[in-house]
């Protein structure tokens, strides 16, 4: 195995082919004039991921086992594996580096025992298009461990901006547990009601969430559970899809906003913000659902072009007066009036749904014609 880092000397090189049963392990030779085959890169919102020699992300699968490829035929033309000419081949700044023999003869890394990949859709270094894809995949962290977000940002009819986990499913803090020293209470059949969010690998990473109010409070288990602002936090049993909010019923038991702090009532918010699939942090409307806009609208001055059969597939986004905004600046906030109603404007530009969205953290509009766009938080397009 090899513990220490090296210099970059070449280029890692990348098989598209793969087949099943148990392969052959085989630890790393360490010689001096060697390929570079892995590294490290540090992703934003992920942190420091392995990579290739080009600084493509590398990730690992759950369906594997270790020292065993079990994605082959389809799967590995969409996770075509990392592949190595030979046993002469160098890492820098990655742990316990190995390589097992594919039954066609290549010679693919593994990470801590998980066989490596990339994947298809990532067209250049840095993209991580299957972070998260089927549960499944995940960029490898340095030690081999699952790279993921600790949590993300949703919305709740009502409550407005949440944290979520990575389904989606609501996080809340227990009023029975304590912030100064950071600790859980909730144990035994309390955590079977109230799982714990455990954090592997190190620092925890949450997109919209500032870094400072993020840690991990070590159980009786000693598994690290993920804090915001020291709070411990949960999900709820009875939580079972995203936009639920079941746990705000419960004595002592809070959603917890983005800041940390105890989500409140206020049905007059009507734009927020979310973190939606792999389009980072996008405004929604009060229930989460996605916002976006229209290259051919104009923002200065401010104007819809969509009318119609146009209007139909993309409703506007209509408001009241008197809404409220949260997790966007309220100073690109604004209204355009249309049928006798208020539209919705961030940055000049009209906001609009998607009828083919169904449920919060749809994006389904994403790219559609080449002119419509997810709209982040401060107006611009995503994806772009």
């Amino acid at each position: 195995m090899i513990r220490k880092s090296v210099a970059v000397v070449a280029l890692g090189l990348i098989s598209l082919t793969a087949c099943a049963g148990a392969p052959e392990s085989k630890p790393v030779a360490q010689q001096q004039d060697s390929v570079m085959a892995l590294k490290v890169a540090d992703i934003e919102d992920l942190g420091p991921v392995v990579t290739d020699a080009e600084g493509f992300t590398l990730y690992r699968f759950d369906g594997d086992r270790p020292n065993e490829s079990t994605c082959d035929g389809q799967c590995a033309a969409t996770w075509p594996p990392a592949t190595v000419s030979g046993e002469n081949f160098s890492v820098d700044g990655v742990d316990d580096v190995g390589s097992i023999v594919r039954q066609d003869g290549s010679r693919q890394l593994t990470v801590d025992g998980m066989p490596q990949y990339r994947f298809a859709k990532d067209t250049k270094p840095g993209e991580t298009k299957g972070q998260g894809l089927q549960g499944k995949w995940f960029a490898t962290g340095k030690a081999g461990d699952r790279t993921q977000l600790a949590a993300r940002t949703g919305v709740i009819s009502g409550l407005g901006a949440v944290l979520t986990n990575n389904a989606g499913l609501t996080l809340y803090r227990f009023d029975g547990d304590t912030a100064q020293p950071s600790a859980s209470n909730c144990d035994g059949g309390c955590a079977e009601n109230w799982p714990p969010v455990y954090v592997e690998g190190g620092q925890p990473r949450v997109k919209g969430v500032d870094p400072k109010l993020l840690g991990t409070v070590t159980r009786k288990d000693g598994r690290k559970q993920l804090t915001v602002a020291n709070w411990p936090q949960y999900t709820f049993k009875n939580d079972t899809r995203p936009g639920e909010a079941k746990g705000v019923t419960v004595a002592k038991w809070f959603a917890t906003a983005t800041d940390g702090k105890k989500a409140q009532q206020n049905k007059a918010i009507a734009l927020t913000s979310a973190t939606v699939g792999d389009l980072g942090v996008i405004a929604t409307d009060a229930d989460g659902m996605t916002l976006y806009r229209f290259d051919d609208d104009s923002a200065d001055p401010p104007t819809s072009t969509c009318q119609g059969k146009c209007a139909e597939q993309w409703p506007p986004a209509f408001v009241s007066e008197g809404f409220q905004v949260q997790g966007v600046d309220s100073s690109i906030v604004g209204t355009i009036e249309r049928d006798g109603k208020k539209q919705l404007t961030i940055a000049g530009w009209p906001q609009y749904l998607f009828a083919g969205d169904e449920v919060c953290g749809d994006a389904n509009g994403q790219g559609v014609g080449g002119k419509w766009w997810a709209t982040k938080a401060d107006g611009s397009r995503a994806g772009r």
